[in-house]
């Protein structure tokens, strides 16, 4: 299930022999530009199909900046760092990037 409004834990299976917060370690927050700048902010349809296909959960947070959009992205896999999801997000012909949103410093 792919909710674009809020976030949401997925059901854990009663069988499974996984820790409940392994079962959906994946949670970050990432930037995302589009192969087409959709304006102030993508429409929640669009955002929608990708997270489908993506199988992952996308919240939008804000604009960073011109085609440079912040979600909440949470995904069922057992991988605290995202990688999968990333990639998978990478693989759709409608995301140009994607990357962790991550505090930038300046180098000295």
């Amino acid at each position: 299930m792919v909710l674009t409004a809020s976030g949401c834990a997925a059901p854990v299976d009663p069988t499974s022999n996984l820790p409940a917060d392994l079962v959906n370690a994946c949670h970050t927050r990432v930037v995302i530009t589009f192969a087409q700048s959709s304006g102030e902010r993508p429409a929640d349809d669009f955002v929608m199909e990708i997270s489908r296909e993506a199988n992952v959960a996308l919240v939008f947070v804000r604009v960073a900046g011109p085609g440079l959009y912040v979600f909440q992205l949470d995904a069922d896999d057992t991988d605290e760092s995202c990688s999968q999801a990333l990639a998978r997000l990478r693989r759709d012909e409608r995301v140009r990037s994607v990357d962790l949103d991550q505090r930038r410093h300046v180098q000295d």
